[in-house]
């Protein structure tokens, strides 16, 4: 699996690479501290998987977006 995507290590508790289809892809591994489930949402790109992350952390949310405007 090569690619030039590169996950922060800020956020690698939270998203992680994984190949699908022949693609590679960026996938949510939040877990739901209610269910013990695991997220699972993929993504193309680092953008959208660190927007959706906020959607499980919000506390996190200013953290996050300040890493996005930085890059």
């Amino acid at each position: 699996m090569s690619t030039n995507i590169e996950i922060p290590p800020e956020l690698k508790h939270l998203l992680e690479l994984h190949e699908e289809g022949g693609a590679i892809h960026i996938r949510c591994k939040w877990r739901s501290p209610r269910t013990g489930r695991e997220c699972g949402a993929l993504f193309f790109s680092l953008e959208d998987a660190i927007r959706h992350v906020v959607t499980h952390d919000p506390e996190k949310l200013k953290k996050y977006l300040k890493y996005l405007r930085s890059r």
